[in-house]
């Protein structure tokens, strides 16, 4: 993020965050709602992301990472900066993973799961599954790490 924090300011930080979740959790009437409600937020983001992460390594990239590409400035690395077909993706799966969780709070219970699904929670598989396939339609194909260290020896 740009960010530049030692590491004593970044342990309080993070730090005190741990210590109001904690508060948090001791305080909740009931511990075992409030865990599950915070797993339950966990899932929600996680599916779509690694239906991203999936898509773009195993399908697109087929197993391939030039590791060193990674670490160039994002304006003459082959991966380039911000990848806005990810972004999208994840935003449509999180989307399609909310519209058919079942939670315990009124904020994360989706649409479709309460009247369709009578409250069976879907939404990491659909979040996975959505957020994939969209990255997959919206990326355009990526030069595989053979064919990107190749253009990299030509600068």
């Amino acid at each position: 993020m740009g960010l530049r924090l030692s590491r004593t300011a970044l342990t309080a930080i993070v730090g005190i965050a741990g210590y109001l979740v904690t508060i948090y959790f001791i305080f909740a009437p009931s511990f075992a709602k409030s865990f599950d409600n915070w797993m339950i937020s966990l899932l929600l983001w996680m599916s779509p992301f690694a239906g991203v992460v999936l898509a773009d390594f195993y399908i697109k990239r087929e197993g391939k990472i030039d590791v060193a590409e990674l670490y160039r400035d994002a304006d003459v690395s082959a991966y380039g900066d911000i990848n806005w077909a990810g972004i999208i993706a994840f935003a449509a799966g999180l989307i399609a993973g909310w519209s058919v969780e079942d939670g315990l709070v009124p904020a994360l219970q989706g649409p479709i799961s309460t009247g369709l699904l009578g409250g069976a929670d879907l939404s990491w598989l659909v979040g996975i599954v959505v957020s994939g396939a969209v990255y997959l339609a919206l990326g355009k194909r990526v030069a595989s790490p053979s064919s990107v260290a190749a253009s990299s020896a030509g600068r």
